[in-house]
Formats: C-alpha cells, structure tokens, sequence
C-alpha cells in the first residue's frame, strides 16, 4: 500500500511549482497614479480575479478527472490483490490438506502393528 502513496507524493513535488503558481496568483497592485481612475482599477482588478477562477475551475476539473482516475486504479488493483489473497489461500488449504494426508499415510504402518 506504500507504492500509491509515494505515486501520489511523486505528482504532488513534480507539480510544485504549479501548485505554488495558483496558490499565490500575481494580481494587479494599486497603482493609482498610473490609471486615471479609482473604476479602472477596479475593472481591472475584477477581470483579473475573474480570469483566475476561471483558471482555477479549470485545474480544478484536471484535478477530479486525474482522481478519480487515480482511484479507479486503486480499486482494481485492490480487486486484483484480493483475487490473488483468496488463490493464496485455497492453494495454501489444498497444501494443508495433502500433508495431513501425507502424514496419515505415513503413520499407517505404525498403527498397523
């Protein structure tokens, strides 16, 4: 069960400095002595807030596709492991059994005499 996590914190540090980049968008400062008026500014701020949800929606949505992908391949590896625990098993039981049989066999002559 180590494995997907470390899948996970793999795709987690290769995709750092796109986490940091959404994390910490770069939004248009207060620069009132460059635009005439307090409403530009405020145009401009709203666009840029606008432009980064719409972003931000969209790697959001990259987001759940590649979980949900991630976990339909979780689950049937789980499906597999659980296959190969249960063949374990039967086979283990069947082994169980031809050694007690095995001993039976060899215990016959003793009990014989």
């Amino acid at each position: 069960m180590a494995v997907p996590w470390l899948v996970v914190g793999q795709l987690v540090l290769g995709n750092l400095d796109k986490i940091i980049g959404v994390v910490r968008p770069v939004f248009t400062r207060r620069k009132v002595e460059a635009l005439p008026t307090q409403t530009d500014l405020l145009n401009q701020q709203i666009a840029e807030l606008q432009a980064a949800s719409s972003n931000n929606a969209e790697q959001i949505a990259q987001l759940a596709t590649q979980l949900k992908e991630f976990v339909a391949t979780v689950t049937q590896s789980a499906t597999e492991a659980a296959a190969q625990r249960a063949l374990a098993q039967r086979l283990s039981r069947v082994a169980m059994g031809l050694s007690v049989a095995a001993l039976l066999v060899a215990a016959t002559p003793w009990v014989l005499r």
